[in-house]
């Protein structure tokens, strides 16, 4: 009887790998080396790297906090909310959509898992377009609103990401909304 796979485990894997060694260095050897299958069996059910990549991304960055941040009447908590979901989620994954950032320009094959990242950026306007809706926040875009909160995180990771020393680092996430209200709340 066929041992059964552990997705979840083969996709963090996966995305591992890709995260370390972008695109192009990550080989279905070392993705299958890390969940503890046959290199084999990666080709049977995913059929190539690019297939098996953004299968993985797709799933990873679905079931991320910052997809699931919820909006409710109560906007400086649910800035806080959104703050903190992202810092989760690129403590968690930020290095797999930084090189995802930086690889898909070069590798169209992996087109599909940048729109697997859509999703969780359309959740966090569509907070900000509530609150702005309800009169909370200022108009505006609301895509340009979301980068500026989550510019500074941001920002901060693409440094460290290059092994830079990135001094006041730690963001605090009522500090940054606080900051980000006092220039963008309605009124």
């Amino acid at each position: 009887m066929p041992k059964r796979i552990d997705e979840d485990e083969l996709f963090r894997a996966a995305v591992t790998v890709f995260a370390e060694s972008g695109y192009r260095s990550t080989t279905t050897q070392e993705i299958a080396k890390r969940a503890g299958v046959n290199e084999a069996t990666l080709f049977r059910r995913y059929g190539d790297k690019a297939s098996l990549i953004n299968a993985a991304l797709t799933r990873v960055l679905a079931d991320t906090s910052f997809a699931r941040v919820a909006v409710t009447h109560d906007v400086e908590a649910d800035l806080v909310a959104l703050v903190r979901a992202y810092a989760e989620t690129a403590q968690t994954y930020g290095g797999a959509v930084m090189t995802l950032f930086t690889d898909a320009p070069r590798h169209p094959e992996l087109r599909e898992a940048m729109a697997a990242l859509m999703p969780n950026l359309v959740n966090a306007v569509r907070l900000i377009e509530a609150h702005q809706g309800r009169g909370q926040l200022a108009q505006g875009d609301p895509w340009q609103k979301l980068v500026m909160l989550i510019a500074p995180q941001l920002v901060s990771g693409l440094w460290s990401r290059t092994g830079a020393s990135v001094p006041g680092a730690g963001f605090d996430a009522e500090t940054l909304v606080a900051d980000f209200l006092n220039g963008h709340r309605a009124g």
